[in-house]
């Protein structure tokens, strides 16, 4: 099991570092190629519609029900089909989203566009993690799916962490990692980014 552990954070973090390398790629195309109004009308429609009417506690909840409930839940049920990597759009998406959103504020207004992501980047760069500790969990569900439906028309079986296995160690890491990371960057989006903003104004 330590090593399985090993394997789950080691995969989380290559996740990690990819992702990462693609928010920073979509932030540097935004920053050269002005993205248009309706790419980011309809990343903004993404929002829940009560968002700037939440404050405190209750913005903390409604984060922490989207980003730890509703997008894991998504990447679970797309797991579960027998076709590998689909519930990596979820990632990716939240990737590109932020390079994005950070380059068209750039662009909008150089001086608070900064202010927007340097105080943005540390809720991002968490619930980009915790995503990513959810995917490295996934991965390892959906291969095994993907084995076990395969070995039906297969003589020679594969062998490997079976389907309960992998649910039990996909809780675990959601239970002891990734919701603790998604529970922070609410936090953070809701407080700590106002006072970073604060502060650079």
């Amino acid at each position: 099991m330590k090593k399985s552990k090993v394997n789950y954070n080691k995969r989380a973090f290559t996740i990690y570092g990819i992702m990462l390398l693609i928010a920073i790629l979509t932030f540097i195309i935004s920053l050269v190629f002005y993205p248009s109004d309706e790419i980011f009308k309809e990343i903004n429609n993404k929002r829940p519609a009560n968002l700037e009417e939440l404050k405190g506690l209750d913005k903390v909840w409604m984060y922490i029900a989207n980003n730890a409930f509703v997008v894991p839940l998504q990447m679970f049920i797309l797991a579960l089909l027998p076709v590998p990597f689909l519930y990596f759009l979820n990632v990716i998406s939240a990737s590109i989203i932020t390079g994005i959103v950070f380059g068209f504020a750039i662009h909008v207004s150089p001086n608070f566009g900064w202010i927007l992501v340097l105080s943005s980047t540390p809720h991002a760069v968490l619930e980009i993690l915790a995503i990513c500790f959810v995917a490295s969990g996934l991965w390892s569900l959906n291969q095994s799916i993907i084995r076990k439906v395969s070995n039906f028309f297969k003589k020679e079986k594969k062998c490997g962490l079976s389907i309960s296995e992998s649910i039990y160690n996909l809780i675990r890491i959601y239970v002891f990692i990734a919701l603790p990371l998604f529970i922070i960057a609410a936090f953070a989006e809701t407080y700590l980014t106002n006072f970073i903003e604060h502060m650079l104004k």
